[in-house]
């Protein structure tokens, strides 16, 4: 007990030849003639199950597994195939020493499903850690029904595995005596779900009264193959809020804050339009109206200060909160 453990849904043995990946045990073959917006742009039964679950499975062990999450590269979009080394038995073949990045690139493949649900999934817990909280509190595990609800650190991860049942104002104890509010659920359509839980992003659900020994509780849709995150809605006040550190100013080799202007991405016509450059404040800190925010930073000159994880060089606020550029 209270042993720290690194939580993974599936490890590399299994993309190894001679064994699936956790997508591949879902979809099998499917994944090779499903996977098209184009050809199919209604999912069969197969494939909605598998994103489904999988989006579920990841979420599950990322919240409830331990304190860190580990990811087999290319696992995090579903990747349709295992990995062979060239080898005598393969005749040195390099056909599967590889993993394919294009997938998930492809606006008409649904791997962009997976992937953005994994990018926001790491994103939530990197803005809440709840990983990092010793505070975890299973409240309900009910077989019959299908559905798994817990308190770790300051959120409530909710979770209805029924494959067929759905569940209005189904009652979920908790600890927190102030309204809570859900950041992310799995069922978002930018996840290629069917969108069905906006009302709980929108608005705030209140405390009721105590329920599963818990001093309070909430009541929640939950929609069958879903799960959602809540958060205590006092964390989501004030915007996004971008803070420049002197060691971020000193590895680029700047002097000051004035050395550095930040571009805000806007949508329009469904591109990213950039708008005017601004400047920081005198304590470092660009403060943006809204949940999330999409930005570029300059430095003298106009050079980009791109972002290193990203491929277009943007850096990506997805919850309300302090962020510091790295």
């Amino acid at each position: 007990y209270m042993e720290k453990v690194v939580a993974y849904a599936e490890s590399h043995d299994q993309a190894i030849v001679g064994d699936k990946t956790l997508a591949f045990w879902l979809m099998d073959a499917e994944m090779y003639t499903g996977m098209s917006l184009l050809a199919t742009p209604c999912a069969s039964m197969c494939i909605d199950r598998g994103l489904a679950l999988h989006k579920m499975i990841r979420m599950l062990v990322l919240g409830l597994g331990g304190e860190a999450y580990l990811n087999f590269i290319g696992n995090e979009f579903g990747h349709p195939e295992w990995v062979d080394f060239p080898r005598p038995e393969n005749g040195w073949s390099h056909q599967h020493c590889r993993r394919r990045w294009d997938l998930p690139a492809d606006d008409l493949l649904r791997y962009k499903f997976f992937e953005a649900f994994d990018e926001l999934m790491q994103a939530c817990e990197n803005r809440f850690q709840w990983m990092a909280s010793e505070h975890q509190y299973v409240t309900i595990k009910n077989n019959m029904d299908k559905v798994i609800a817990f308190e770790r650190g300051d959120c409530i991860l909710v979770f209805n595995f029924h494959p067929c049942s759905s569940y209005t104002d189904y009652q979920i104890g908790m600890g927190f005596n102030e309204p809570m509010r859900c950041v992310l659920d799995s069922d978002e359509g930018r996840f290629g779900g069917q969108s069905r839980l906006e009302h709980g992003h929108a608005n705030a659900f209140f405390p009721l009264h105590g329920a599963q020994d818990r001093p309070h509780s909430v009541k929640m849709y939950l929609p069958s193959r879903t799960c959602q995150v809540l958060v205590k809605d006092r964390l989501l006040q004030g915007g996004v809020r971008v803070w420049v550190s002197w060691d971020f100013l000193w590895e680029r080799g700047l002097g000051s804050l004035a050395d550095v202007l930040i571009r805000l991405q806007v949508w329009k016509d469904g591109k990213l339009v950039p708008t005017p450059p601004r400047p920081f404040d005198e304590e470092g800190c660009l403060r943006v109206d809204g949940p999330d925010a999409i930005f570029g930073l300059e430095g003298p000159d106009g050079q980009p200060l791109d972002c290193k994880t990203a491929a277009d060089g943007l850096f990506r606020v997805y919850f309300p909160g302090d962020y510091t550029p790295s």
